[in-house]
């Protein structure tokens, strides 16, 4: 049930905060867009892409000043679950979002807004993704909770293309002698392909899939406006083309983002996500971008750290900031609250999940839970 919350702007200094629809003020994508931080994850068309899969309620938050330039944002939705509870999230499914603001004092009014918002709601509380260490303001404490890091490969500097270790050139020359070629998938049928092989994928891996609406969703909202592109590698054989892995790759102003991977286990001889995170950094380098992104890393998955420490990626530390600071978020959402063998133990029994029970169990679980 949605929470009826009647919002007063706040004040700070010459700014106030006001709930936004990102979706029909321009100023929103004018702002993230222009913002050296700012992700595919703060732009309308993401937040579009939940609202369609989920139907969160939206409590967008934008900081303005007296002429209605936008200082900052935040996107907020109300989520209620089986185990979470009552929530005001930035955002669920993203790895990070949160604050987006060019000031301290914009900062500071968004936190302040939020903090409201969950206050005007008996029993709500309040969840926040950001990279930033510190969100302390005046009058307002939060549990912070160090989060898995992601692993980013730094751009900036690099005036040359992009040289890849001795192990993933290997790789990536097996590729081509195995007659891999990477495409931009072009047609909604491409997601639905790709789709399948991620639900083999996280289930081998022992992970209920998102549903496949979220990514309908994106290609519709994002791919035409250049924040989203579906990478396939394709091999011919037999006559017929196979797909042997897909990645869906989001761009930010600076940052691009590639969040959702997926591979056939019989197929790796061929190195095909080589070729396809190759192709990918290198074109994102081509392109100006300052940071590539390839996610998380829990702190016992010692082969995936690796894999991506070769591609010259280093971790980034990342927060969970919850308020009220009780230990309601440590019990929730502490990675390290979860041992090696309660993980171990979920992700075993995943797998013994039949394989056409994973998709409506999966957005069960992503919706509810």
């Amino acid at each position: 049930m949605q929470p009826v919350i009647e919002h007063s702007p706040v004040r700070a200094r010459s700014l106030r905060v006001r709930l936004v629809d990102p979706t029909t003020d321009p100023r929103w994508a004018e702002f993230v867009t222009s913002h050296p931080d700012g992700l595919a994850f703060h732009h309308p068309a993401w937040l579009a892409t939940l609202a369609d899969t989920f139907g969160f309620a939206p409590f967008h938050l934008a900081c303005e000043d007296e002429r209605g330039t936008v200082h900052g944002v935040l996107p907020l939705v109300y989520r209620r679950g089986l185990l979470r509870g009552r929530q005001l999230w930035s955002l669920p499914y993203t790895p990070l979002a949160g604050p987006l603001a060019r000031s301290r004092a914009a900062l500071g009014a968004l936190v302040h807004a939020a903090v409201d918002l969950a206050e005007q709601a008996a029993g709500q509380r309040l969840q926040l993704h950001s990279d930033l260490p510190d969100l302390t303001v005046r009058d307002v404490s939060f549990l912070r909770v160090d989060w898995y890091p992601n692993y980013v490969i730094d751009l900036s500097d690099r005036l040359e293309a992009p040289r890849f270790s001795k192990s993933r050139r290997r790789g990536i020359a097996k590729a081509v002698r195995a007659g891999v070629q990477v495409r931009d998938a072009d047609r909604v049928s491409d997601v639905h392909a790709w789709y399948d092989l991620y639900v083999r994928t996280l289930r081998r891996l022992g992970h209920p899939p998102l549903p496949l609406t979220l990514f309908e969703a994106a290609w519709t909202h994002m791919r035409s406006q250049g924040l989203l592109r579906l990478l396939l590698a394709e091999r011919v054989a037999g006559g017929r083309t196979e797909l042997l892995a897909g990645a869906v790759v989001l761009h930010g102003t600076t940052t691009v983002t590639d969040q959702y991977t997926a591979d056939r286990l019989d197929a790796r001889q061929y190195h095909p996500s080589d070729m396809i995170l190759g192709q990918a950094i290198y074109q994102a380098w081509e392109a100006g971008y300052r940071r590539y992104d390839l996610g998380s890393v829990a702190p016992d998955q010692t082969g995936l750290r690796q894999f991506k420490e070769v591609w010259g990626a280093r971790p980034r530390p990342l927060y969970r900031y919850f308020y009220p600071p009780s230990d309601w978020g440590t019990r929730l959402s502490r990675p390290r609250s979860r041992t090696q063998g309660q993980a171990g133990l979920a992700a075993a029994c995943w797998r013994r999940v039949p394989l056409a029970a994973t998709r409506p169990l999966g957005r069960w679980i992503h919706q509810y839970l």
